[in-house]
């Protein structure tokens, strides 16, 4: 076949069979001159067409991209990952059975196409040589479209009844809708249908499993890396949703590891990113400096370099790989968490203090929490993006100054002084909080926040935790006693940051981060179903016996 594209000969619209006769459209890119060559394989649900290959076909690697099962114009009918593992290894058992194609391939990908990667990999075919899934939980339960039993609302929303409720994505057409009011409407059973869509069954499936099941499990790829044969070069971003699942996908990708040259193949690298690597230095409010885009490369070095037969170490030679915001620069570690850390306390004191210093007698904290006026979401650590047009307004994600959910009744401030000399925190944060309630179920969030010495409060990272999941997510839901006071651990991710000398840590407690989670009723109800709203009269304890702190772990420098 000649083609007369520049630099390379394409291929379009090639079907590739699956195992069950569904064909899957993909396109090909090949070098010019004599194969075979190594392959870059890229997955996706969004439109295969806008993933262009020259730059790859013109370093001598053929790039085949694909849509799966049921999107734009492959066969089948889609449904959120199911068939991505049987589908994954189809299509590497076509590759391979090519002219052009040497054996080895290589996959890369954000999100859903970091998803195609994991399954691929679970598949166990031989001819996958590197990977390097970016932006992607492996325990979808556990913080992807429920984050530690709060329903991620406006990610799962507008993924599932506008991006994908069709074969092509449909999110144009948010903005012509109110999404606030959407997102506001009760029961969020239905707000597919108040979103103008016929009921979509994957919203609703996720929005009626509101514990962890039978459905999260087939989604927890975790629990299986160790059918995982293949070198992964994990990507995170500090303020995307899955931060902390990129250290956890990497810990796990280690302890199941077949082998112990495979276990140290594995590598991380986070920057200063969102849900995808930023183009620009400036992320929110804060620009991170030119440092911040030193490594925006890496996903083409890899490939690069691990499908020529080079070893990770050649490419990366430590494991992981990390962007220290404030110093705004880029250091290589050995282990997660790094084995230098002193985890430190910082307590919640009377008079919104913040300090190591443990509290005695202390009066508590008290605010009413009101779902039918949720705190907004300011930025923050999570999914929303661009291609959320209309959502994307309401919640943008990143760093942003906190000051005008800070000034809310319904927010509690807790300050540190001044800090007298530099102050690293890397590494996983978690809250412990004494709280009691009104109600029978609530939530909980919490927000590290760095207060500059302007005065803005900058937020480093955040976490929920939805009450009647307190004894752990992954169990059976319990309700509280009106009054009673409960131990909560809420998981902040990880983050690293330097809060600069005369700079102050601070740590924001509210009930709620709307849309980004939905509005807890405080009723007890399903929140599938529920339409009925109480106030919750919020009490958070900090004394001799109950006392409510930040676990952050700080690194000499």
């Amino acid at each position: 076949m000649t083609s007369f594209a520049r630099d390379c000969r394409i291929l379009r619209n090639v079907r590739v069979p699956m195992r069950d006769g569904v064909t899957l459209a993909t396109t090909v890119y090949l070098p010019l001159g004599e194969g075979p060559w190594p392959v870059v394989l890229v997955r996706t649900a969004y439109n295969r067409v806008p993933i262009i290959g020259t730059g790859f076909a013109q370093k001598g690697m053929a790039f085949v991209s694909q849509d799966v099962r049921g999107r734009y114009d492959s066969e089948g009918a889609w449904y959120p990952f199911t068939a991505e593992e049987r589908d994954g290894f189809d299509t590497l058992e076509w590759l391979v059975s090519q002219p052009w194609c040497n054996g080895r391939v290589g996959m890369f990908g954000d999100s859903y196409l970091a998803a195609t990667q994991f399954y691929a990999a679970l598949s166990g075919h031989p001819a996958l040589a590197a990977l390097n899934p970016r932006f992607m939980a492996g325990d979808c339960w556990k913080r992807a479209y429920y984050c530690d039993g709060a329903f991620s609302l406006g990610l799962t929303w507008s993924w599932l009844c506008f991006e994908t409720c069709a074969r092509t994505s449909e999110a144009a057409l948010m903005p012509c809708f109110d999404v606030r009011g959407i997102l506001q409407s009760l029961p969020l059973l239905t707000i597919d249908e108040a979103s103008g869509a016929a009921p979509v069954r994957e919203y609703r499936d996720y929005v009626t499993h509101s514990r962890y099941g039978e459905l999260w499990d087939v989604l927890n790829v975790r629990q299986r890396f160790d059918r995982v044969r293949a070198p992964m070069l994990l990507t995170g971003g500090w303020y995307d949703y899955y931060a902390g699942e990129t250290f956890y996908n990497y810990l796990a990708l280690r302890q199941q590891a077949p082998t112990p040259e495979l276990r140290d193949s594995h590598r991380v690298i986070v920057g200063p990113w969102t849900h995808g690597v930023n183009a620009s230095s400036t992320l929110g409010e804060v620009d991170f400096g030119p440092e911040a885009l030193r490594k925006n490369g890496h996903t083409e070095r890899w490939l690069e370099g691990l499908l020529a037969g080079k070893a990770p170490a050649d490419i990366l030679p430590a494991p992981l790989r990390l962007f220290v915001m404030g110093a705004n620069e880029w250091r290589d570690e050995w282990e997660w968490p790094l084995a230098r850390t002193h985890y430190t306390d910082y307590f919640l004191r009377a008079g919104g203090g913040l300090s190591p210093t443990p509290p005695g007698e202390e009066e508590p904290d008290r605010y009413t929490y009101d779902p039918a006026d949720p705190v907004p979401t300011r930025g923050g650590n999570h999914s929303i993006g661009p291609y959320n047009p209309g959502l994307y307004e309401l919640a943008p994600p990143g760093p942003y100054d906190q000051r005008p959910i800070e000034a809310r009744d319904d927010v509690l401030v807790y300050t540190s002084d001044e800090l007298a000399e530099d102050l690293e925190v890397t590494g996983p944060v978690t809250v412990t909080l004494y709280a009691s309630s009104s109600a029978p179920d609530t939530d909980f969030v919490a927000r590290l926040c760095d207060v500059h010495p302007d005065g803005r409060s900058i937020n480093i990272t955040e976490g929920v935790i939805r009450a009647r999941f307190r004894e752990g997510v992954w169990g059976a839901p319990t309700l509280m006693e009106p009054g009673q006071v409960y131990e909560f651990s809420l998981d902040l991710q990880a983050t690293s940051n330097v809060f600069r000398r005369g700079h102050r840590l601070r740590l924001d407690v509210t009930s709620s981060c709307f849309p980004l989670w939905d509005r807890n009723l405080n009723t007890g109800e399903d929140p599938a179903t529920a339409t009925r709203m109480a106030v919750a009269r919020q009490t958070i304890h900090h004394d001799e016996t109950y006392p409510s702190r930040i676990t952050l772990p700080v690194i000499p420098r």
